[in-house]
């Protein structure tokens, strides 16, 4: 019996490729009643969690640096 030829999974992006730039998205979509807030942050967690990764990390070094500052100064 012969092997089955493993079918490709990388795609192709040379110069005849199908445009991505105007494709449609697909957004998942919840029936949930939410406020207007409420919704933003729904639709914007994931730069909403990149966005506070970036600010405790930011708010560590900080801190640290403050902290080297005083004990030099002592």
């Amino acid at each position: 019996m012969s092997r089955n030829k493993k079918k490709r999974d990388k795609k192709y992006r040379g110069a005849d490729a199908k445009p991505t730039e105007n494709v449609v998205r697909v957004h998942k979509v919840a029936a949930v009643a939410r406020s207007d807030r409420a919704q933003w942050f729904y639709d914007h967690r994931k730069m909403l969690k990149r966005v506070t990764i970036i600010a405790v990390v930011a708010a560590a070094v900080i801190i640290l640096i403050v902290q080297g500052i005083i004990a030099l100064s002592r």
